[in-house]
This record gives C-alpha cells, sequence and structure tokens, in this order.
C-alpha cells in the first residue's frame, strides 16, 4: 500500500463528512457546522458528540473488537461480543463487559446498559432502526470488507471518539508495514510468481476475487487463482472442481473459522494429489487460530506478511517474518505473546 493511497483514503473520507446525507440517525446532525459530523460505513451522518470523553460503547459485532482496542477505546465499553479469547485475555475491560447479543442485538439487554452509541455492521437496517426508533441510541455503523474499508473506519471512528491521533499512529504504522511488503514483493521475477487462494471451512469454498483475502495473495506479490470470481465480499462455494482446474501452486485455509477439513488431510488424501498445492506439501492454515490474521482489521498486515513468507521464503525469512508478529504486538498490545498460546508455528524444526 503506497503511502499516498491511504493518504488519499483520509482525505476521501474527510472531504465525504461535509457532503453526504444518509439515514436519519436519530440524533441531531449539525450540517451548519460539517467538522462536527461524521459519515459512517453505511453512508449515514452522525453528528460528534460535544465531549468525546468517556463515550460509552456496546456492540455485538466481533469485526468492532480490533478497531476498539486499536483506537484504545477498550474501557469505555459496557457491552461487547468478542470472536476469541484472545481480546479478553489481553484486555481488562473486554474481559469485564457484558454483552447484548452475538451478532443479534438483544434490545431490551442493550437498554439496560444504555450507552452513548452501539456499534454495529452496516448492512443490518433493520436493526439500526429498531435501535434508534426503539431506544433512541444512535448507531455507528462500520464496514470492513477491505483494507480502504479498514482504513477509513480508523479515520471515521478516530473522529467520532476524539482518537484522531492514535488512529493516524495506527495508518502510519500499517502504511510503514505495506511499503515494505510492496517493495518486496517488487523485486520478485515474474516467472517467480506462485498461484494461490484461500479456501474457507469447507472444500471448495473460497475466497472471492473481490475478498481482502484475495487482495492479501496479490499484495504479498502472488496471482489470486480465483481472481475471476466476485462474490460481493462473500465466500463462495467454488466447489472442488474448480480448485482441481485452477491448480493453485499454494492453498491457504481460514483461521476464521473452524474447518471441517485440515491441511494435513488434504496433504494424505490420493484424490487431491493432482493440484500442485496439495502434491508439494504446501497447504497452509493462516495464523493464528487465537487472533486471525486473515479478517478485516490491523492484523492483515501479519496475514499478508505470511502469506509472502510462505509463498517467497527467500524473499521474506522467516526470521523477519518473526521480528515482524513481535513488532506488532508489540505495537498493539505492549507485549509479545508464546506462539502456543497464539497458535502458530512458523519453521520446519519447530
Amino acid at each position: 500500500m503506497k503511502r499516498g493511497v491511504l493518504s488519499l483514503v483520509c482525505i476521501c473520507v474527510f472531504l465525504s463528512y461535509t457532503g453526504c446525507v444518509g439515514r436519519d440517525t436519530g440524533v441531531s446532525v449539525g450540517f451548519a457546522d460539517p467538522e462536527r459530523t461524521v459519515i459512517d460505513g453505511s453512508g449515514a451522518v452522525l453528528k460528534i458528540p460535544e465531549s468525546s470523553d468517556g463515550i460509552t460503547i456496546a456492540s455485538v459485532y466481533a469485526a468492532a473488537v480490533p478497531f476498539i482496542a486499536a483506537l484504545e477505546l477498550s474501557g469505555q465499553v459496557l457491552a461487547v461480543n468478542v470472536k476469541s479469547r484472545f481480546w479478553t485475555d489481553t484486555d481488562e475491560s473486554l474481559a469485564a463487559a457484558g454483552t447484548a447479543g452475538r451478532g443479534t442485538v438483544d434490545l431490551e439487554a442493550l437498554a439496560g446498559f444504555a450507552p452513548d452509541v452501539l456499534i454495529h455492521r452496516s448492512n443490518d437496517a433493520a436493526t439500526v432502526e429498531a435501535v434508534q426508533g426503539k431506544l433512541g441510541i444512535p448507531v455507528l455503523c462500520i464496514n470492513a470488507e477491505s483494507f480502504d474499508d479498514v482504513a477509513a473506519t480508523l479515520v471515521m471512528m478516530g473522529r467520532y471518539f476524539g482518537r484522531e491521533q492514535r488512529a493516524a499512529q495506527v495508518l502510519e504504522w500499517l502504511n510503514g508495514k505495506f511499503m515494505l511488503i510492496d517493495e518486496i514483493a517488487a523485486g520478485i521475477p515474474d516467472e517467480e510468481r506462485v498461484t494461490a487462494l484461500v479456501m474457507g471451512g469447507t472444500l471448495g469454498r473460497v475466497a472471492g476475487g473481490d475478498m481482502l483475502q484475495s487482495w492479501m495473495i496479490q499484495k504479498a506479490g502472488g496471482i489470486c487463482a480465483a481472481s475471476g470470481i466476485a462474490s460481493n465480499r462473500n465466500w463462495i462455494d467454488a466447489g472442488v472442481e474448480a480448485v482441481f482446474r485452477w491448480n493453485p501452486d499454494i492453498i491457504f485455509c481460514t483461521s476464521s473459522t473452524v474447518l471441517d477439513y485440515s491441511p494435513e488431510s488434504l496433504i494424505e488424501d490420493p484424490a487431491w494429489s493432482a493440484v500442485s498445492a496439495v502434491k508439494d506439501g504446501r497447504v497452509y492454515t493462516i495464523p493464528a487460530k487465537i487472533d486471525s490474521w486473515d479478517l478485516p482489521g490491523i492484523s492483515c498486515a501479519l496475514g499478508t506478511m505470511y502469506m509472502l513468507n510462505r509463498m517467497y521464503p527467500g524473499y521474506f525469512t522467516d526470521e523477519q517474518l518473526r521480528q515482524e508478529i513481535d513488532e506488532y504486538y508489540i505495537f498493539m498490545f505492549g507485549k509479545t505473546f508464546d506462539r502456543s498460546y497464539l497458535g502458530y508455528s512458523l519453521f520446519a524444526q519447530e
């Protein structure tokens, strides 16, 4: 990701605050003062609270958690849905938070918490209407299905919660990592480029060409075998036959959901031996099972570097990847974590 691209994303998001009107948010929108409004992931215009200190937060959307943590907002969370115990292990505030539902809002529970704002996904208008109409609680929608979405969400949430400086720090860190990836990938000769795909929870279920996981492959210098399939940013059941037809050099298996197979079972299955990735033993689960690196969020930088290492170990070594992993966790959490806890192994001797 070139430095100018992220900067352009930030500028475009900022400028859009003054020019778009979305759904009725149930709060007073000060269009005469565009500096005090944000446009959320659904296109709605929301007024920024007069005081951003201590805005209480609830969310049933697990994808909101990495953004909450990255912007250092967890101390303001009353209720949350965490996808992994990693977040409650590492953050006392998230561990102490209650719940108002898992994916679906429990209106009665949410009313009991009475947060200042609900952070929710952008494609659930019915819940937005219910929460605002019945409870009078503003809803800040986020959309995090691409890397540009990740950058825009950081900028938007940073403004709304008064965390502009922290958002800028996170974006600068991401920008630097993707510049490093760009530099390494640019040095890989065309004849050494490999094809790869990301497979989902079942055999033949793949990330479409418009999903973040496929973007990560391409960003790391690979050729996405499923690039021709548009899936509206959803997993798609392309079928085992399609995987055989594409014959990828590498298969990455998602760690964002439970698999009904394993890389080992594929490698040992004679029926799959015709696929180059299987024949060569290049089937990998994207780390880490307790903190998935292939979900939209800050850690997608790690997932991209992992792909770079697995596809081109001669250009980005195990030791370089180890150092980047440690740097990420120190930047985000102020400490590193044991590999066995996170659930990844990088080296042949491990």
